[in-house]
Order: C-alpha cells, then structure tokens, then sequence
C-alpha cells in the first residue's frame, strides 16, 4: 500500500472514531435529560385544581305547585256576551298564595288571564245567553305559565241593583260546563258530546247561562281550579 492509501485510510478511521464518540455523547445527555425531568416530575407539589376528580353538577329541585292543588282567582273586569267574543282574554289575579316543595311559592295577587271559549246572546224567552270561560296562566316572575286543570267552582259577585237577573243565570264548571255549551249551542247530542269533550280538553271552564238579555260575570267574582298537573314555577 502507498503513502498517500494509507494516509487515507488513518484519515477515515479518525473520522470514524470522532463519529462514535459524539454519538456516545449524544445518548448520554438524552438520557440525563430524561433522568432529570422524571425527578423534578416526582418532586413537584401536587396541584389540587388540576388533580381534582370531575364531578357532575348537583341538579337543580324543581319549584312546581303540585297537582290537586286549589287556586282561587277573582275576576278584574266585567266579562259579557254583550261586550266579549270567543277567543276574547279576559284579566284575573290569584286570592291566595300556594306554595309547593323545594320552596316553590306562588304569591298571592299574581296576574292571570283567561279565555273567552263561547259567547251567545239570547234572542228570546227560549234561547238562552251562553257565556263559556276558562283561566288559562298565571304569571310568575313576569311569564306567563300555563295552567292544567279543571274549575271546581264559580261564584257570582252580585250588585242590588240587578240581582234579580244574576241569580236567574246557572253555572256549570268543569266537564259539565262543556256539555252544557254543546246542548245551548248545538241542540242536539253530537254537540252536546263535542261540548264535554272541549270542556275536558281545555281543562278549566265555566259556563255562565241565563234565560234573557246578557249572560255576564261581573268584576270581583271567583274561580276555584284544581290543577291536573304540576304548575312547574
């Protein structure tokens, strides 16, 4: 081999032998590096908001007022088959205040509105004025929540100078207050069936009927509803 081969192959071998060692040199500072960062892992505190297991949000009791519950309402206005339509809403406000679990309180004076469901003027001695209502809300914290139910009774605020003709009107509430507008209003028994029907559906309704003039319910008088279901607040 020549002078200059084997200047060569020296040369090759000293690159070698460089490339090993940095190599070696390399490894031994990653593997510090790892050494390191697993003892620093150790010695750090535990973080309490960080290692803290999730844990759901605790549900929220429902307010409602529970069904079977009695509500009072007084109207606030004259209701007539002279002055109102079907479909006509009419003011009320709670007598007195019902409370239910979780501390579910419906106040006493609370707003409510009803519904005008018939309104039939007679037009003689045999046909009869038909006033048809129902309570359909209550308003709480300034919404209005629908009520279910069914009125259990109605009564009649009177005034001296007209009672005569008030105490001549007949009430009917609930079912019944369905059934008798279909007989009024259809005279016959399909009617009389959809009557009880619509009576059922819309849960709370009276039925105001007298033989002439107007039928009326005056300002000040009341409407007992029992609630079918819960008044959810």
């Amino acid at each position: 081999m020549n002078r200059f081969a084997l200047s060569a192959a020296f040369i090759t071998a000293l690159a070698a032998c460089g490339g090993d060692a940095e190599s070696r040199e390399d490894l031994e500072s990653q593997a510090l590096g790892d050494t390191v960062h697993a003892q620093v892992s150790r010695s750090a505190p535990a973080d309490p908001l960080r290692d803290a297991p999730v844990r759901d949000a605790p549900a929220q009791a429902v307010r409602a007022i529970e069904a079977g519950t009695l509500l009072t309402f007084e109207v606030r206005e004259d209701i007539s088959t002279a002055s109102h339509e079907v479909g006509d809403s009419f003011s009320l406000v709670l007598v007195d205040a019902a409370a239910g679990p979780s501390g579910a309180v419906l106040s006493a004076g609370s707003p409510a509105r009803g519904l005008v469901t018939a309104s039939h003027s007679s037009s003689g001695p045999e046909d009869q004025s038909t006033l048809g209502l129902r309570v359909t809300s209550v308003e709480v914290d300034g919404s209005q929540k629908t009520l279910v139910g069914e009125a259990q009774s109605a009564d009649i605020e009177t005034s001296t100078r007209d009672s005569g003709t008030r105490t001549a009107a007949t009430i009917a509430t609930g079912t019944a207050a369905g059934a008798v507008i279909g007989q009024i209003l259809g005279r016959d028994t399909r009617s009389t069936v959809r009557g009880a029907a619509v009576g059922t559906a819309v849960g709370v309704g009276v039925a105001l009927t007298t033989r002439g003039g107007h039928a009326e319910l005056p300002v000040g008088s009341r409407i007992v509803v029992r609630l079918s279901e819960d008044l959810t607040l």
